[in-house]
């Protein structure tokens, strides 16, 4: 019984934990889904990826 119960504790933490991780992708990820869907749009290149490193920078020096 105790293995059983162990086995499933395990799964759905497995489960919870790449769920979370797929929902919310790091830092640096979103970085890059935001520049993708700024150059997407049609802005200007340059201002994308000023926009891409600001937030990279953001990223490894948070503010709060």
């Amino acid at each position: 019984m105790f293995k059983k119960l162990a086995l499933f504790m395990f799964a759905a933490a497995a489960a919870l934990s790449a769920s979370i991780a797929t929902a919310y992708p790091n830092c640096r990820a979103q970085c890059y889904i935001d520049y993708r869907a700024c150059i997407s749009a049609g802005d200007d290149a340059r201002e994308c990826r000023v926009d891409l490193i600001q937030c990279y920078h953001a990223c490894d020096y948070p503010q709060n």
